[in-house]
């Protein structure tokens, strides 16, 4: 019977270690950098043109002004996006998310992963306009689910226009869990 107490025991312990590590994670904003890696390729989706596959790779960590920050960022982690979209990249214009995949590693052991749910880039009317990321820069924001049943965000900038001008496209934000 002491045995069984025991085992008992840990089993709640490991429950709440468990539980609490989750809680850290999702009370903690993560901030990351990294770059565009590939473009995508042509798909159709619910007999919609679109782009399937484009992916989006990293590690953590911005400027202290929230900014990109080179690698290795804080050594914390990696992660990485492979987002659909239907629309096309361009000033003024705007995509809407219409699924994907994403992952994210924490250097502390913690591997998070789930479905690009829904959002949107939006560009800015040109160059010369900034609309919350820097001239030029478009805004991002997806809503993810998360493996076992949790939702997240991730917000940020694309710095990928004019198409040539920034290789490779930078990104840099915020996964909120």
């Amino acid at each position: 019977m002491p045995f069984l107490l025991k085992v008992r025991n840990l089993a709640l312990a490991a429950a709440l270690l468990i539980v609490l590590v989750g809680t850290a994670l999702a009370s903690t904003p993560d901030p990351v950098s990294g770059y565009e890696i590939f473009l995508g390729y042509n798909c159709t989706i619910n007999g919609e043109a679109a782009t399937c596959g484009a992916t989006f790779s990293g590690w953590t960590g911005e400027t202290s002004n929230g900014g990109w920050l080179a690698f290795p960022g804080t050594g914390q982690g990696t992660w990485s996006i492979r987002a659909n979209y239907t629309g096309q990249p361009e000033f003024g214009g705007s995509v809407t998310l219409v699924g994907g995949s994403w992952r994210f590693l924490f250097i502390r052991g913690a591997f998070l992963q789930g479905k690009v749910m829904s959002g949107t880039v939006t560009w800015p009317a040109d160059q010369n306009t900034d609309i919350g990321c820097g001239a030029g820069v478009a805004v991002a924001e997806a809503n993810l689910s998360v493996t076992g049943g949790s939702n997240a965000t991730v917000t940020g900038c694309l710095d990928d226009l004019p198409k040539g001008s920034v290789i490779p496209p930078k990104v840099w934000g915020t996964f909120n869990f």
